[in-house]
C-alpha cells in the first residue's frame, strides 16, 4: 500500500509515542531502544522529505522548508483524504 507523506509521519510519531511509554516502564530493553532509534531517523527524514516536497509542517521559524509562506496553499486537516 502506497501511504501518503502525512500518513507516514503520522505512522511514525503514532510508533515512537508508545515505544516511548513502553520504555517508561522497560529502560533496558535495548531491542526497543534500537528501534526508536531508528523511527527517530525516519521521522526526520520523513519530516525533511515532506517539507522538500508539500511546504512547511512547524511554523514560527522552526521550519527547514525554504518556502515558509505557502500556509495557503495546503489542505486544511478535514480537506485531507486518507
Amino acid at each position: 500500500m502506497d501511504r501518503s507523506p502525512l500518513r507516514k509521519l503520522q505512522e511514525v510519531q503514532f510508533a515512537l509515542v508508545e515505544l516511548q511509554l513502553y520504555l517508561d516502564l522497560n529502560p533496558d530493553d535495548q531491542r526497543a531502544v534500537k528501534q526508536y532509534k531508528e523511527l527517530t531517523e525516519q521521522l526526520t527524514e520523513a519530516k525533511r522529505q515532506y517539507e522538500k516536497e508539500r511546504g512547511p509542517l512547524r511554523q514560527y521559524g522552526n521550519s527547514s522548508s525554504p518556502d515558509r509562506w505557502v500556509w495557503h496553499k495546503t489542505p486544511w486537516p478535514w480537506e485531507i483524504e486518507y
